[in-house]
């Protein structure tokens, strides 16, 4: 994986703690903060930088660790 930059870095984690923010209690018992980070480190690396995609993907993510 390239290192990102940053400037990346800053959306990548601002995308993180909005996903996390937004997620009910009930999901974030049902996943972790590591696994929604890995996930959006996946589609950054993939060079995804809308801020929208990238939450889109890390809540479809929750929801795909949450499932039993």
């Amino acid at each position: 994986m390239d290192a990102f930059g940053p400037e990346t870095l800053k959306l990548l984690q601002s995308v993180l703690e909005e996903t996390w923010n937004a997620l009910t209690p009930e999901e974030k018992a049902r996943t972790s903060k590591i696994q929604i980070a890995s996930r959006i480190l996946e589609v950054a690396a993939q060079g995804e930088r809308d801020p929208a995609r990238l939450r889109n993907e890390a809540v479809n993510a929750a929801a795909e660790f949450a499932m039993p």
